[in-house]
């Protein structure tokens, strides 16, 4: 019955979502793709950085429609929450890389958006200190390999991992597995929140996209939609 309380209070409680909403995500991500996926009833996601069921969640209105996937988080309680709400996905504590084995979490607080692998985004975000500590990581061939076999279609890949997005990347094996939909952040080297028209066509993971023959769709700030 704790356990239950202190879900509840860090499901609805602490984001104040008290009620059905029409989006979940931060830039309207999710409307988009509820859009996009209209005709599709079913389908397979996979989340990488997914941090909370419903508060700032791209995946949550397809859940909704029918959906299932995995979800990677670096929080414990992250995926404590998506096993108590999200019981038809499968949800995984665990940091995606490109190559298998341990890495330094950098975080402030157990559950927060800004939690990374990545230390120099640690030293941006959490400027007044922040707490380490380690977790295991792999690849996303890896699960898909363990969980599911070759012929898995995967309809959207959501990436927000604080600064490690072109590990994450370089983890999927796109021959095999090719995401029809990618949703990612980009953000300005200069200024990570400053809204630049042209900014993202310089950056790693828009000409990395761009060489596996994906189209950017819809653009946000620093949110990013890219079709195969």
């Amino acid at each position: 019955m704790i356990n239950q309380l202190r879900y509840y209070y860090y499901l609805f409680y602490r984001p104040k979502i008290f009620f059905p909403k029409k989006s979940y995500s931060l830039l309207g991500e999710d409307t988009f793709l509820k859009k996009y996926f209209s005709k599709q009833k079913k389908g397979f996601y996979i989340d990488v950085g997914c941090y909370h069921p419903l508060s700032g969640n791209n995946t949550y209105l397809l859940y909704k429609k029918g959906w299932h996937g995995m979800n990677f988080d670096i929080s414990e309680l992250s995926i404590d929450l998506f096993n108590f709400f999200r019981k038809k996905d499968r949800n995984i504590w665990c940091g995606i890389s490109n190559k298998s084995g341990k890495k330094k979490i950098f975080f402030r607080k157990k559950l927060n958006m800004l939690n990374t692998l990545n230390k120099d985004i640690a030293k941006i975000h959490f400027k007044n200190g922040f707490n380490t500590s380690s977790i295991r990581v792999n690849t996303l061939n890896y699960f898909l390999k363990k969980f599911y076999n070759s012929k898995i279609k995967i309809d959207l890949l959501k990436i927000d991992v604080e600064g490690e997005e072109m590990n994450v990347l370089k983890s999927i094996n796109f021959k095999f597995y090719r995401p029809k939909i990618i949703s990612i952040e980009i953000h300005n080297q200069n200024s990570i929140y400053e809204d630049n028209t042209n900014y993202f066509k310089t950056n790693k993971i828009y000409k990395f996209l761009v060489t596996k023959k994906y189209k950017l769709i819809w653009r946000k700030k620093y949110s990013f939609i890219f079709r195969g």
